[in-house]
């Protein structure tokens, strides 16, 4: 790994459990322990230049001031830039410092300020004096075991400092030569191995400390989503039973209604108690239309069953929407006069068609003037409209001039039984299921519906269709 050490990482536990990091993970870890050795270097900005004034009093006795003051000045132009990159580095967030121009800049401005405390072996060293060559040989092989310590978990550092502190020890001792001297030159050399197999050890502790670390942080974050789906579906399914809780409440209601009425006047003609025979076909009369009523609830139920379901199957075709709503209006024309309302048709010359399921915009189009028949007192207005939209789709729906929603039940009414309290005040109530029958046809369809009302002042409902499904214009039928 390490400068004089041949040796294969060790295999941990941890790098059996864990897959191959990826290419950004692998630069993340370097930039992590880079940081951890720049933060140990860190004070060797202002730290190293005091003892290099020390070691210069020291070796006034062998070495004259202007080499002493060119080493000083070495140690501290030298020293300058990892200072600099140590003041950046630290001050960046993590996911920043993991580019590969940080580490060549750190492993180049550590080579610099070794290479200039270094060549203090070179400066300082003369030959005859073996009380100054000890003194040097001592102070390189303690910064030795400083940088095996300080810069260990980080590699391109590591091997930087012993690629100039460990040559300088090995070297140095051989400039003298003879028995000792080379000695000790063998001596430096196990004492790098050794410290670059301590700096090894360092190294992969470090790294097994950070991927710990991380392991953790991810741990944490996914319990964090975890608990926040979890939360989250839970929310969901106690909507999800209260909305069944209230589907199967009302749905009760309403099918209980009607067949209450069926199964009450059926009693009464059969038991036969009634004296007057001519009631009789009222009688049938109210069964028909409880029949009828009970009819219409199912099929919209089922209905709304397979929007949601999403079994609902468009049958699409060129559709002349003008004709469309002149067939609807001629159904609702009976109801209408019944209750003396005005109904009119807005619709523009040329009205293209569009592409659409004509039994699915017949029962919109039904739901929407059932709903401004019953809400629209006598003497009021009901208009059925059409129109292109700047960006080429269409839109088409009733407005009137009914006893409007209030603001805050624009939202309810298009939920499942959603009644607004215009219901309250109504003797014809509805169900609940005509407006949400709606927008699951338009949606279906790609659409959107948008309601406008006003309390007292009548309502607008409008469905909007997608530009692709308008066709060529086609004159409306008459």
């Amino acid at each position: 790994m390490f400068a004089g050490v041949r040796a294969e990482p060790e295999t941990t536990m941890q790098d059996i459990a864990a897959p191959q990091a990826a290419p950004g993970q692998h630069a993340k870890l370097a930039g992590d322990q880079l940081r951890l050795a720049l933060k140990n270097l860190q004070p060797n900005s202002w730290l190293m230049p005091v003892f290099a004034a020390i070691l210069c009093v020291m070796f006034a006795r062998w070495i004259g001031r202007p080499l002493l003051v060119l080493w000083f000045a070495a140690v501290a132009i030298g020293g300058a830039p990892l200072g600099y990159v140590c003041h950046r580095f630290l001050k960046l967030p993590p996911e920043e410092t993991a580019r590969r121009p940080w580490v060549a800049w750190a492993a180049v401005s550590y080579f610099l300020f070794t290479i200039s405390w270094s060549a203090m072996g070179l400066l300082f060293w003369r030959a005859g004096s073996d009380f100054n060559h000890m003194l040097i040989l001592l102070i390189v092989a303690c910064t030795l075991a400083g940088n095996s310590a300080l810069v260990g978990a980080s590699k391109p550092l590591a091997i930087n400092g012993y690629a100039v502190y460990g040559s300088a020890l090995v070297l140095l001792p051989l400039r003298q030569g003879g028995i000792i001297y080379d000695g000790l030159s063998l001596l430096a050399f196990l004492f790098v191995c050794y410290l670059a197999y301590m700096s090894r050890q360092i190294y992969f502790t470090a790294r097994d400390m950070l991927r710990l670390r991380d392991d953790k942080n991810d741990l944490i974050a996914a319990l964090a989503q975890s608990k926040a789906d979890s939360d989250a579906a839970a929310a969901r399914a106690e909507a999800a039973s209260r909305a069944k809780s209230q589907f199967l409440a009302n749905m009760s209601h309403e099918l209980r209604t009607p067949l209450n009425a069926i199964l009450g006047f059926s009693e009464m003609i059969q038991s036969g108690h009634f004296s007057q025979p001519e009631r009789h076909g009222e009688y049938a009369g109210l069964i028909y239309q409880s029949g009828h009523h009970l009819l219409a609830l199912i099929n919209d139920i089922l209905d709304l069953a397979k929007i949601e379901a999403g079994g609902l199957q468009l049958h699409e075709a060129d559709i002349d929407v003008g004709r469309l709503i002149a067939d609807c209006l001629k159904l609702m024309t009976g109801r209408a006069e019944t209750e003396a309302l005005a109904v009119v048709t807005e619709l523009p010359p040329d009205l293209p068609c569009v592409y659409a399921d004509e039994r699915a915009l017949t029962q919109v189009l039904l739901n929407l003037l059932s709903n401004a028949v019953k809400f629209t007192p006598p003497g009021g207005y009901i208009a059925a409209f059409a129109r292109l939209e700047p960006d080429g789709g269409m839109a088409f729906g009733v407005s009137d001039t009914g006893i409007g929603i209030a603001e805050e039940d624009r939202t309810r009414v298009f939920e499942h039984f959603g009644q607004g309290r215009h219901d309250v005040v109504t003797a014809d109530k509805g169900t609940g299921l005509g407006l949400p029958i709606v927008k699951g046809l338009v949606a279906a369809h790609g659409g959107r519906v948008e309601l406008e009302s006003r309390v007292a002042e009548g309502t607008t409902v409008t469905v909007f269709l997608p530009a692709w499904r308008v066709r060529e214009p086609l004159k409306a039928a008459s």
